[in-house]
């Protein structure tokens, strides 16, 4: 599923998402206060998207006008 606004897109994560995942999870501004830790490598964020960004309702969250991954959403309602 994606979900479009005027600027964003809510999609599944690829794993040519990686490099754009590893560009602002490699900053140790970033993870840690996110509750994870910082990316080593692409390899690092390939695992990631692979092994914990893949699950249901996880989706990356693109700039509309390159597709490039700048964030990731949960959709998962816990009720």
């Amino acid at each position: 599923m994606e979900i479009k606004t005027e600027r964003l897109m809510l999609r599944p994560w690829k794993d040519t998402d990686a490099e754009s995942l590893f560009e602002y999870a490699k900053d140790p501004a970033v993870g840690p206060i996110a509750g994870w830790p910082v990316h080593t490598s692409v390899e690092n964020s390939l695992e990631i998207i692979k092994n914990v960004l893949s699950a249901n309702e996880t989706y990356a969250v693109c700039l509309k006008e390159d597709n490039l991954a700048i964030g990731s959403q949960n959709m998962l309602l816990r009720i």
